[in-house]
């Protein structure tokens, strides 16, 4: 699993607006086609190599209303890229640190927002724990749908001493509903974001029983 605890975090971030939710420690991959985010990936590169997702609202217009996007996503570094020759581009973009934008420095052509790093709270580290378990497990009863875990992964996750990296993990790898997704995200204090990732996961289980 990528480490990006220490990764030092710009305060301006070039932001691409998307219908879905990075999460830190996990990896995105993305196709770069349009001319504004060919032009925001190569301010990134130039510079610290780092642009967020901004987790757009389907039924909203982008564009034109801020609102539309949400005040909490992930701050994204540029692991691999590869440019073609039409000038698109595939990436590797890993979740670093959840971040909040505070100012919309730029709107056009692509979005640049004034960020804060947004720190997570675990308040109760014994149910943490717990819920850690419960969620693991519940992976387990997902499989048929080519995204299930292998003892082998649950035993590394279970390896980990973060319940926050684990809930995102799993949330990265299971949830698919996009305002779930975007809830976790959210979801600062760690035991209520596992509480939750074990509603939505039991949910799933009785949609396919």
């Amino acid at each position: 699993m990528p480490a990006s605890d220490s990764i030092e975090i710009p305060n301006r971030i070039p932001v691409m607006v998307l219908p879905c939710t990075l999460f830190p420690h996990c990896l995105m991959p993305l196709f770069i086609f349009e001319p504004r985010y060919r032009e925001m990936l190569r301010t990134s590169l130039e510079s610290d190599r780092f642009f967020c997702i901004g987790t757009s609202d389907p039924d909203a217009d982008p564009d034109n209303d801020k609102r539309s996007v949400a005040p909490i996503s992930t701050a994204g570094l540029i692991r691999a890229c590869v440019k073609h020759d039409d000038g698109t581009s595939h990436l590797l973009l890993l979740g670093t640190q959840r971040v909040r934008f505070v100012d919309w420095l730029q709107q056009q052509p692509f979005r640049i927002a004034a960020v804060e790093p947004v720190a997570c709270e675990n308040e109760n580290p014994s149910l943490a724990d717990q819920l850690v378990e419960e969620v693991i497990e519940l992976t387990t009863d997902l499989a048929g749908e080519g995204r299930a875990m292998s003892d082998e992964v649950h035993d590394h996750l279970r390896t980990i001493d973060d319940p926050s990296t684990v809930a995102d993990v799993v949330a990265h790898s299971f949830i698919s509903e996009p305002h779930q997704r975007q809830e976790l995200l959210e979801t600062l204090e760690v035991s209520e974001r596992l509480h939750r990732l074990s509603q939505f996961l039991q949910a799933r289980i009785a949609d396919q029983s």
